[in-house]
């Protein structure tokens, strides 16, 4: 019997997959009907078959934009480029296990290219940036709710495991409308620092956050006593992580947050069983294979025994009381990586708020599914009362 949550597939990670996609439609990055036939198009549950169905429904719509780009429809062009870039980016996400295969680099690279494509036609500023960070740079967008280049507060998007700046445009409207700027950035293990410059994740974020804020702060349009860092999917860890140590950060959301990313992981005498028992099924499935691997490729691992010892650094409940501002932890029902909400709010002492949304109000699963209107009510009502009192209190 199949999950009453089920969106189309049994296979829960197909399932959540298009659901992140079909979640997308609201800020123009793909179509229900597009996307829900796309998926029904997908014969076997491989990530060979995933590809060649996305990649084509990418194709289509980035052959739309440029059909409607030549007959001056602006609109309509910048809308099939969000929905191509969305579409490339699901035809790789089940081909990471490999960060050589011809077949993730060239959909990788349309992922970009097509959404470069559609802020080139954005009517608010909407600009790709490279931010300084050790030896080399990280890839980010700042978007802007006009050009009048006047100081407003601005929200910071760290990417999760598997995202990419150009996929975190699905936190960006929400923000522009409600007149904040946003910085959505990649860190070592995502994006373009994973596929082309083999930066691999690492625990000790705040050495990568620091630096944006450095270079966000150089910015005219940033009121710098109104920054917030906003954590999202595996950004849960990473954004917390940060505002333990940088404390030019007013405000942080965290959504679900996830403190100790070892928590998961078997614990006593059945730790010793793990590693084997994982390695039995990734030689026995595809599946589990492409699971465990893309995950130790964002690592830069090769084996499931120092990835499951990598995993247990990413722990940051003995720094958690060190930050210092308003904290609001989401958790919905049903999410995967939920339910660590209160063992962070435990570790802390900041001013904590808690949100719990539901599958009855139509906002469960990995960071509130398809209910994303919902988290917004939830999550700006209370960025807007915060950082407004964090402003005044220190003016």
């Amino acid at each position: 019997m199949s999950n009453p949550h089920t969106i189309l597939y049994r296979n829960p990670d197909f399932d959540g997959q298009l659901g992140r996609t079909l979640s997308a439609a609201q800020f123009h990055s793909s179509d229900l009907g597009e996307a829900l036939a796309t998926a029904r198009g997908v014969k076997r549950l491989t990530g060979a078959s995933w590809h060649r169905a996305w990649a084509k429904a990418a194709t289509n719509a980035e052959l739309t934009a440029r059909s409607s780009t030549a007959i001056g429809e602006t609109i309509s062009a910048r809308h099939a480029h969000l929905r191509a870039s969305e579409y490339f980016r699901q035809s790789y996400y089940f081909l990471r296990s490999d960060l050589d295969d011809k077949r993730l680099q060239d959909s990788y690279r349309q992922h970009v290219s097509t959404f470069i494509a559609a802020t080139e036609l954005m009517k608010h500023p909407a600009e790709r940036v490279k931010i300084p960070f050790e030896q080399t740079y990280l890839i980010g967008y700042f978007y802007a709710p006009d050009d009048s280049r006047t100081k407003r507060p601005t929200l910071l998007f760290p990417c999760g495991y598997d995202s990419t700046a150009e996929a975190g445009w699905v936190n960006v409207p929400a923000a522009l409308e409600r007149g904040y700027n946003v910085l959505v950035f990649e860190g070592p293990g995502q994006g373009e620092a994973l596929f082309n410059q083999r930066l691999y994740l690492r625990p000790d974020f705040e050495k990568v956050c620091t630096p944006v804020v450095d270079w966000l702060l150089t910015r005219s349009e940033v009121e710098p006593t109104s920054v917030a860092l906003i954590g999202r999917s595996f950004a849960g860890y990473l954004a917390p992580r940060a505002a333990a140590f940088e404390h030019r950060v007013a405000a942080l959301v965290v959504d679900p947050a996830q403190p100790d990313m070892a928590e998961r992981l078997p614990a006593g005498m059945a730790a010793k069983f793990a590693g084997p028992v994982v390695k039995a099924q990734m030689r026995f499935s595809q599946a589990r294979r492409e699971f465990f691997g893309a995950r130790m490729a964002a690592h830069g691992l090769h084996d499931i025994d120092s990835y499951f010892a990598e995993l247990r650094r990413f722990n940051m409940l003995d720094v958690a009381k060190q930050i210092a501002c308003p904290t609001l932890i989401v958790e919905s029902e049903n999410d995967f990586a939920g339910g660590s909400g209160r063992t962070l709010r435990a570790a802390m002492t900041a001013p904590t708020t808690f949100v719990q949304l539901s599958a009855k109000q139509g906002a469960d699963g990995h960071c509130a599914g398809l209910g994303q209107e919902i988290w917004s009510d939830a999550v700006y009502g209370w960025l807007r009362e915060t950082l407004e009192h964090e402003r005044t209190s220190t003016s």
